[in-house]
């Protein structure tokens, strides 16, 4: 078994698009979710927040109080936390590695299609796809791919895969090309507040990477 075969797994378990369910493709598929006028309004007036996923002791900072979903299933356990946003939708989730996967990499590009394909599951309207990816490796040596967001009805985002050994992480946010603006600055924050038990801030932010440009 490899960890291709997990990401499609998780596929399968994508059985709704207006919340947060297990699996990759449908984290991917709640940044497509409608947001209420009321919830708008609630994070608008929101504080960044450190939030703790208590399993793997990573940290991240949020611009308000997340949505939070577990899935607990033979092909992976996660945790997916997700804060609605004037522009759409920012959050991070983090997939624990099975025992028996453990000496094998993550996949990570099959992450990234999962949680773009999820966001069209949820949003076909959107056609959203990745840009201008780059794979790198941090100051750490943990391997990890980015990449640029565009659907063709305008909307914008980022999205990251990170390769932490015993757990994948991943930061995605996802909004309105007329709020590239904050939807930029809002990635940046997260990544910069990003913290891995033993390794601190230091591997997550926005230079350039070192690693060769992937292919689309």
């Amino acid at each position: 078994m490899v960890r291709l075969s997990r990401f499609q797994r998780l596929a399968l378990l994508a059985t709704s698009t207006t919340v947060i369910t297990g699996g990759v493709l449908s984290h991917g598929a709640a940044f497509a979710a409608p947001m209420t006028p009321h919830t708008a309004a609630v994070t608008a007036a929101a504080q960044w927040k450190k939030i703790t996923d208590t399993p793997s002791g990573i940290t991240v900072q949020l611009p308000g109080k997340p949505q939070v979903q577990k899935e607990n299933s033979s092909a992976v356990n996660s945790r997916a936390y997700l804060v609605p946003t004037r522009y759409g939708a920012i959050g991070f989730a983090v997939y624990d590695c099975p025992d028996a996967d453990a000496a094998k990499p993550w996949d990570l590009k099959g992450g990234l299609k999962g949680a773009v394909d999820g966001y069209n599951s949820g949003d076909p309207g959107a056609h959203l796809r990745s840009t201008d990816l780059h794979a790198g490796t941090t100051a750490d040596g943990d391997h990890y791919l980015d990449a640029k967001l565009v659907g063709r009805d305008g909307k914008v985002g980022h999205i990251r895969f990170v390769d932490h050994g015993k757990q994948a992480l991943m930061v995605m946010n996802v909004g309105t090309g007329g709020k590239r603006a904050a939807v930029d600055r809002d990635y940046r924050q997260v990544l910069d507040s990003i913290k891995v038990p033993d390794r601190g801030a230091r591997d997550h932010g926005l230079r350039r990477p070192q690693g060769p440009a992937v292919a689309t």
